[in-house]
């Protein structure tokens, strides 16, 4: 019992800090762009939406390609005849849509948190310059 708890209290702040340390710095990196400027923070957002579109079309074509092989035995258990497995036409149903329905939903979710720091600094970079033509504005 002693054991398993120093195990754990070992591993989990390493576990946390492999986990917590790349979020964070993806973070760090999407704020760094967005105040550099106005379209270079949306490249973090592009490209998590591309993987996920990636993961999804890939559960989809490669969910229903089928494969394998057919082995024929003897009455001694020993293969006689290895053959592929005769392939089915199967067409997308809802059953092999909803795990890809689910991933790309889950697989959105830096894409959201990206995207939110970008509309974060972009409203803040607009209203900013809402007030430096008004101040201009003011002057004359």
């Amino acid at each position: 019992m002693a054991a398993s708890f120093i195990s754990v209290v070992i591993a989990l702040p390493i576990i946390l800090t492999a986990v917590l340390l790349p979020v964070s710095l993806l973070a760090a990196l999407q704020v760094w762009m967005c105040r550099k400027g106005k379209w270079l923070g949306l490249v973090l957002p592009a490209l998590s939406l591309l993987i996920s579109l990636t993961l999804c079309l890939s559960m989809t074509a490669y969910g229903t390609a089928g494969g394998g092989n057919v082995q024929v035995y003897d009455g001694h258990g020993n293969p006689v005849e290895v053959r592929p497995a005769p392939q089915e036409e199967q067409a997308l149903s809802l059953s092999s849509l909803a795990p890809a329905a689910l991933m790309f939903l889950a697989g959105n979710v830096p894409t959201a948190v990206f995207g939110g720091i970008w509309l974060y600094f972009k409203n803040r970079r607009d209203r900013q310059e809402d007030l430096m033509k008004m101040r201009i504005e003011d002057l004359e």
